[in-house]
């Protein structure tokens, strides 16, 4: 492998209009470095690479970190990661309010005007003010500093909430929706957080992940199986999800989705095959409904079909799918409510992909556990692990983890 010297690139002034390729991010929690190098602030990647989603200008699979071409230096503010099984795609916020993107690009989800898939970065068309980003299976979302979001890629489900499910391979308006504070990308669907704590979602309704279905009077009703929307009629626009107004954080898993509230409580919604929603059953919710044996939490993520929450003492608690050890309690057992991960302290930052997730210590470690059937652990081997193996060694500058809710690969600054 031909080592990359990290180096700083002069950033353009706004946006261009060229057709560039892009890049993504998910999941990303940033933490201080004003003492950081160029060598220790490289974005780097490991894991699937069928897409060039690792940036490094191959389709070449890494089982250890490699440097993204071009991506280094304290212009970065964050970076997400988006895709589907093989098919991967990510993203970077820099300093100046522009996003860069690479990987897949057969839906437009690089925002560069083509369906050119790119192994390097590029920048996406015509975005500017920018202060957040979110990445899903084929689409991506940025959040403006007006409160605003703009949306680009797979539209078959109305992921991008312009009121059509026509593709996009620049970025459009998301309709009706503004104060807007914080953005979630799951699969096929999109969530945003208002600034008066209540939630928005728009897009696949398959397994009520929107949230939008009315809740039963009386805990004793059956779950309703009809959604609203349904299946067959894709949400365009942003709805209001009811009973929630306290909201302070959201993630979304490939299927459901997490709301953390003012009371650090977490609620969830959505799929519910492996008990990725905590609330000890294994029946898909289309309404919000309390995780249990969880409260303190500070942050959340979410895989394909399991969760992670990051609690006010440092510690990770998960629940759902563990077939890949994913829920990092040191078994393979399916978990329907939150348990304690095993061995790891001082998290700062986690972030979870399809069945593996990513935690950064406070001394710059990144761990990682769960399947590695595509070294997305990044430990140098393809064996999967139901307890944290180091990735990369201590730094004090490494702040930044990300990974896509439905894909098998990882990123780091």
């Amino acid at each position: 492998m031909r080592l990359l010297r990290p180096k700083f690139r002069p950033l353009p002034a706004t946006a261009l209009p060229a057709l560039v390729a892009g890049l993504a991010l998910v999941g990303a929690v940033a933490l201080p470095s004003s003492t950081a190098s160029a060598y220790d602030l490289r974005v780097r990647s490991w894991g699937q690479n069928a897409s060039g989603q690792l940036g490094d200008g191959t389709k070449v699979n890494r089982q250890t970190p490699i440097s993204v071409i071009g991506m280094s230096g304290v212009e970065i503010t964050t970076i997400a990661a988006g895709g589907t099984g093989t098919n991967g795609f990510a993203l970077t916020l820099l300093a100046n309010g522009t996003v860069e993107a690479w990987g897949k690009n057969d839906k437009g989800q690089l925002g560069n005007g083509t369906a050119d898939d790119s192994a390097v970065p590029g920048l996406v068309a015509g975005l500017g003010g920018v202060e957040a980003i979110a990445a899903g299976g084929s689409h991506a979302l940025a959040l403006l500093k007006d409160g605003t979001v703009r949306a680009w890629g797979n539209n078959k489900e109305g992921e991008l909430g312009d009121g059509t499910v026509v593709d996009a391979k620049l970025p459009v308006t998301v309709a009706g929706l503004d104060d807007v504070k914080a953005i979630a990308a799951g699969d096929t669907f999109s969530m945003a957080l208002l600034k008066d704590g209540t939630v928005k979602t728009w897009g696949n309704n398959k397994d009520g992940q929107l949230g939008t279905t009315p809740k039963p009077a009386k805990s004793t009703d059956p779950v309703p199986t009809t959604f609203v929307p349904d299946a067959k009629t894709p949400r365009t626009t942003a709805l209001a999800v009811p009973e929630l107004s306290t909201v302070k954080g959201i993630a979304t898993g490939a299927n459901h989705a997490l709301a953390l509230l003012a009371d650090d409580t977490v609620m969830a919604w959505g799929k519910n095959d492996k008990g990725q929603l905590g609330d000890d059953s294994t029946i898909t919710k289309p309404y919000p409904v309390p995780v249990l044996e969880l409260k303190n939490v500070t942050a959340l993520s979410a895989g394909a079909t399991h969760s992670i929450a990051l609690l006010k003492d440092h510690t990770l608690r998960g629940w759902g799918n563990n077939a890949n050890g994913q829920v990092g309690d040191g078994t393979l057992t399916q978990r329907a409510t939150s348990v304690p991960l095993v061995g790891l302290t001082g998290v700062l930052a986690v972030a979870s992909g399809a069945n593996h997730n990513l935690a950064v210590l406070g001394d710059g470690t990144v761990q990682a556990w769960g399947d590695n059937a595509a070294g997305q652990l990044g430990n140098g081997t393809l064996a999967q692990s139901p307890t944290p193996v180091q990735v990369l060694a201590k730094s004090g500058n490494l702040s930044i983890v990300a990974a896509p809710s439905n894909g098998n690969f990882s990123l780091a600054r």
